[in-house]
C-alpha cells in the first residue's frame, strides 16, 4: 500500500496549479469529527483529495469541511514532511483541518522497525502561527497500525497559544491516521476541547 500512495505522491505536481484542480484526485479519505467543548458537540466531515507530489516530499491536498451546521470551507493545502502546512492565501483552517493534515505528515517518516518508547519532534510554519509536535510510540500491532502520543504546541503570529494531547493510531500501510483523540486548547476562544477523529472512507481501503 506504501508503494501505491509513493506512486501517487511522484508526480510532482505544483501545489495550487489549476490542472491539479481540475484533475480527479488520485486518492480521497474522509473522516468523522466530533469536536466537544462546554458540554457543546460540534460534528463536522472532513474529506481530503490527495492531487499529487513534489520532489521536495510536498503532499498537495484538496481539504473540504462540512459542519453540522451545513456551514462549508474548502482549502488548497501543502504538507510538508516537517508537519509544517502551506495554505492558499484565502484559506482559514479550522483545528479540525489544521490537526488532520498536520499528523498526515507522518506518511513522510520511515516507520519500518519502529518499536515503543521510539520519539522525535517536528517543527514548522502552519497557517497564522508555527507548531512543535512531540511523538512517541506507544505500541505496534501484527496489522501494521502504530500507536502514538502526541502532544503539539502551537504559537499564533496574533500572540496566542494553543496547546494539546492525545493519542494517534497510524496505519502504516495505508500511510494515513485511522484515529486521532485529544484534549487541550485548540485555539478556539482559549476554551478545552476534547476532539474525536476517526478515518471512515478511503479509496485504497475498506472500512
Amino acid at each position: 500500500m506504501r508503494r501505491l500512495l509513493a506512486a501517487v505522491l511522484s508526480s510532482s505536481l505544483p501545489l495550487f496549479s489549476v490542472g491539479a484542480a481540475e484533475a480527479g484526485p488520485s486518492r480521497t479519505l474522509e473522516y468523522s469529527v466530533v469536536a466537544t467543548s462546554g458540554g457543546t458537540a460540534r460534528r463536522s466531515t472532513v474529506t481530503i483529495d490527495f492531487r499529487g507530489g513534489s520532489a521536495e516530499r510536498l503532499i498537495s491536498v484538496n481539504v473540504d469541511e462540512t459542519v453540522d451546521d451545513n456551514t462549508q470551507r474548502h482549502a488548497f493545502v501543502g504538507i510538508e514532511p516537517s508537519g509544517a502546512l502551506r495554505a492558499d492565501t484565502l484559506a482559514q483552517l479550522t483545528a479540525e483541518t489544521e490537526t488532520i493534515c498536520s499528523l498526515m505528515s507522518m506518511e513522510s517518516e520511515d516507520l519500518a522497525g519502529v518499536s515503543t518508547g521510539d520519539h522525535w519532534e517536528r517543527s514548522g510554519r502552519v497557517p497564522g502561527g508555527r507548531h512543535h509536535t512531540r511523538y512517541a510510540v506507544l505500541g505496534v500491532d501484527k496489522q501494521g497500525f502504530v500507536e502514538f502520543s502526541v502532544a503539539r504546541d502551537s504559537l499564533h503570529d496574533d500572540g496566542t497559544s494553543a496547546r494539546w494531547r492525545g493519542t494517534m493510531h497510524y496505519d502504516a500501510d495505508a500511510a494515513v491516521p485511522s484515529t486521532i483523540v485529544l484534549n487541550g486548547d485548540l485555539g478556539e476562544g482559549g476554551r478545552s476541547v476534547a476532539m474525536s477523529i476517526r478515518l471512515v472512507h478511503d479509496t485504497f481501503k475498506h472500512y
